[in-house]
């Protein structure tokens, strides 16, 4: 079903809150002991031994010495004194690539579709231009420039190769695009689509890395289909933006993975010397190839070889946090050559840190890996009363409040097994909670205002929780008048685990077994990598407190979970959870008792659709409806509360702010429902959007291009789940390790 449309809708921007770094443009010198990036991306090492790092969530560039103890320059921009292009600031640098034979850099810079030439000589950095930000020679401008390298012709001359990953035109709406620009940064040619000797097609899509050989072939992460592609950079195109290859092209792939498989996203490939290097063509690993693609060896564990000073600790899981940093590759994103054969540079956002190591073996199917340094301490300082803390990817925001529009009033069965559905303790305690709960409002009053969540000073209505996923813990904010305080210290009193993404709030109806402050809501956070969800109740003095075991377990089967998500939880404790991994919704039940039973798992069964549904995210609307975000399959999808398929909106497409046509989608990774609205996260339109929601579909009233925005303006780059409520929508970008605060 398609989505109406009906106006545009303004989103106007509130409030931010997370810490970006503030270092001086102008320091030079040694690293402080404080400092941290904040999602690195690209980096690579100069002619002179220097290691230049795109710092993407601090939109700026760093020039390091090779030892990472020195900063050589912190970037801004290219050149802040400059009249011109030079003085426009750095907005999501992405990649960097070395000339091999010149004194040069290049730095594609997203946000601004441009790539930067940087110049240097000794310690002295200087803008040279920047390009591809501009019609010329019959070349549209860029629009996402990801990946760039630099290929040598055999006359001497060389040209520069740069992937447009989410290009698109009117009249070529799906195919991305690898562009070929002259020395001087003028646009020659490009190529959307090759062609095997066979006549199989691959089109581009969503192309990030891009490197060469020396041979002057290209090899290109085509990210959406799960394939590295190699191919001559300088072969003939046709009018159809298409490259014909004389041999085959698929240097190696992945095919089209589903469940745990679709964690293993190649967006790099490097050339190093005689071998390609993939990260995380295996989750957590480095697969290195042939330049033929034949598998050689998989880098997967290190082994630190020294006996680092003493590392920063602000909580009990910082030892172990290290522990396991040392010991492993952590999503890595880009490797590049150091200053030996054997020392390789890598870079990984998600810990937020740059590591240099030694690999002695690569000729070894399982090489061993030695780390030399690392640089970027744990994103997890506390703050003061000027700056705010850190984030280290942070997931998921919520407040305390039920929804400004509840749920239509009326008993609710709950869909229990028979065992459980007339079970007598179960009803003898349903009706003694309630009894419960009336005394203690005669004795105490308004449970909400007994606990105040001392920490704050604040009643629970102005509390705001985020999930701050890898620091392992849930951090408090106090909201007045849209200005948002962190509150000191850590709301859990009890165990967070690793891997905990989604978080949701049951306000139960009765008082629950074991509930400490009757009248307070409940807390479940889910966990990626375990299966389970964690239940926490407020404490008398404002804390979270672990409340019963947490239910699920990692599996296949019913009641076990892989990879969970999203999450919403119904007033009559109705608890609907995305399977990710399964690729289904599971539904459980919380009794009065606090025992979570299971009750079923469904997917969407449209008719004639035979595609596997890839949810990722959950909300109920006002007739307890289940809205779910089928993210490969482009639509929200709508079920009733008991599983069954009922309506879906969305189609695959590009959007535009200002466009009519909201209901194009392009992997949908989040949604939240306020009262009869429906905000989404259409990510890689990185578009927030807004929806009526219908009797039997949604109509689209508008939204907003998020991504090219400063940050200070709303800017995201990967935002995850989100929480509205009461006309306002909070957003946790997982990569700025920020949360943008709309009002609509």
């Amino acid at each position: 079903m398609a989505a109406k449309s009906q106006t545009k809708a303004v989103f106007q921007h509130v409030a931010l809150y997370g810490q970006s770094a503030k270092e001086n443009p102008d320091f030079r010198g040694p690293v402080p002991e404080d400092f941290t990036f904040n999602s690195p991306v690209g980096l690579c090492m100069d002619r002179q031994q220097h290691v230049w790092v795109c710092d993407t969530g601090n939109n700026r560039v760093l020039v390091l010495d090779k030892t990472l103890t020195r900063i050589i320059r912190v970037l801004y921009a290219p050149a802040p004194a400059d009249k011109g292009e030079g003085k426009v600031p750095f907005r999501m640098p992405f990649h960097v690539h070395p000339h091999p034979q010149k004194n040069l850099v290049y730095i594609t810079d997203m946000g601004n579709s441009r790539v930067v030439v940087m110049a240097y000589e000794g310690e002295r950095i200087d803008f040279e231009f920047a390009f591809g930000n501009r019609e010329e020679n019959g070349g549209a401008p860029l629009q996402d420039p990801n990946g760039v390298t630099v290929v040598m012709q055999r006359d001497g001359g060389y040209s520069i190769h740069v992937n447009d990953e989410f290009f698109h035109t009117e009249t070529d709406k799906m195919r991305n695009r690898c562009v070929r620009y002259d020395e001087h940064g003028r646009y020659v040619n490009e190529f959307r689509t090759l062609i095997d000797p066979d006549g199989t097609r691959h089109d581009l899509y969503w192309p990030q890395g891009l490197s060469s050989d020396l041979e002057g072939s290209l090899y290109i992460a085509n990210t959406g289909s799960y394939e590295i592609l190699k191919c001559p950079a300088n072969a003939p195109i046709n009018e159809h933006y298409e490259m014909k290859a004389e041999k085959p092209v698929v240097n190696h792939c992945f095919g089209q993975p589903t469940g745990v498989g679709m964690l293993n996203i190649m967006r790099y490939v490097g050339v190093i010397g005689e071998r390609v290097f993939v990260p995380d063509h295996v989750l957590n690993t480095i697969s290195v190839y042939s330049l033929d693609g034949r598998l050689e060896s998989t880098l997967a564990g290190v082994r630190p070889s020294w006996n680092h000073g003493d590392e920063p600790v602000h909580s009990l899981t910082d030892p172990i946090y290290y522990a396991m940093e040392d010991a492993a590759l952590l999503n890595p994103y880009v490797i590049c050559q150091g200053e030996e054969d054997d020392i390789f540079y890598i870079s990984e956002p998600f810990s937020s840190r740059v590591a240099k190591l030694r690999i002695p073996h690569l000729d070894r199917r399982f090489p061993e890996a030695q780390m030399i340094a690392t640089l970027g301490a744990r994103r997890d300082m506390p703050g003061n009363r000027r700056i705010d803390p850190q984030f280290n990817c942070v997931t998921a925001v919520t407040n305390l409040l039920p929804p400004a529009n509840p749920p239509v009033a009326g008993k609710v069965d709950a869909e229990l097994p028979d065992y459980l559905k007339y079970n007598p303790f179960l009803q003898w305690y349903e009706q003694a909670s309630q009894n419960m709960q009336q005394a203690y409002r005669f004795w105490f009053g308004d449970a909400n205002k007994l606990a105040p969540a001392a920490l704050s000073g604040l009643p629970l209505k102005d509390l705001q929780l985020t999930v701050d996923a890898g620091n392992w813990r849930i951090k408090g904010y106090r909201e007045r008048e849209e200005d948002f305080q962190a509150i000191p210290g850590n709301l859990v009193e009890g165990y967070f685990l690793a891997g905990n993404l989604g978080v949701a709030v049951y306000h139960p109806k009765v008082p629950l077994f074991g509930q400490l402050c009757p009248g307070t809501p409940l807390v479940l956070v889910d966990n990626f990598n375990f299966g389970t969800v964690t239940m926490y109740q407020i404490g008398p003095f404002g804390h979270l407190l672990n409340y019963g075991i947490p239910f699920g377990m990692y599996g296949k089967g019913d009641g076990c979970m892989r990879g969970p998500q999203g999450m919403a939880v119904s007033d009559a404790g109705e608890v609907f959870i995305v399977d990710s991994l399964n690729c289904r919704i599971a539904k459980w039940q919380i009794l009065p008792t606090g025992l979570v039973v299971f009750v079923k798992n469904f997917i969407w069964e449209g008719e004639h659709d035979q595609a596997a549904f890839t949810p990722t995210d959950v909300a109920l609307d006002s007739q307890n409806r289940v809205l779910v975000t089928d993210q490969f399959n482009n639509r929200v999808c709508c079920f009733d509360r008991n599983g069954k398929s009922l309506w879906a909106c969305g189609r695959e497409g590009y959007w535009e702010e200002g466009q009519p046509d909201g209901e194009k989608l392009m992997l949908p990774t989040s949604l939240a429902v306020d009262g009869d609205k429906l905000i989404l996260n259409d990510l890689v339109n990185r578009a927030l959007k807004l929806f009526r929601i219908d009797e039997n579909g949604l109509t689209f009233l508008g939204g907003i291009s998020l991504f090219k925005l400063h940050l200070d303006q709303g800017g995201v780059w990967m935002p995850y789940f989100m929480h509205a409520h009461d006309g306002q929508v909070q957003i946790a970008d997982s990569t700025y390790n920020v949360v943008q605060v709309f009002a609509y």
